[in-house]
């Protein structure tokens, strides 16, 4: 698996235990943040990619830390090690590796 499919998976999954977790259905949390119940559902199975803004919009109504929505450290450094091959890439993600890990300590 590609490592920004992984990335999105892992997004989506924070995504969707969220959302249950708000007992909001895919329809609901689609018409907050103007978007259909079909583009949750993509999003929340790592097959339709967010923009930062989104992020921010989907942590603001499910009342969450951005943080909260993020891959957590294991799956990062999962993708780190497969990245390894591409020196920038790994240093990239090392670095939000740090900034991730820093923000759960909070």
């Amino acid at each position: 698996m590609q490592n920004r499919e992984l990335l999105y998976r892992e997004f989506g999954i924070a995504l969707a235990n969220e959302r249950r977790r708000k007992h909001l259905s895919q329809a609901q949390l689609g018409a907050k943040v103007g978007l259909s119940r079909t583009s949750v559902t993509n999003i929340e199975c790592g097959r339709q990619p967010i923009q930062l803004h989104q992020l921010y919009h989907f942590a603001s109504i499910l009342q969450v830390d951005v943080s909260k929505l993020l891959p957590k450290e294991a799956v990062l450094a999962e993708i780190a090690s497969t990245a390894s091959a591409d020196t920038k890439k790994s240093n990239y993600i090392a670095e939000v590796v740090k900034a991730v890990t820093h923000a759960e300590k909070r």
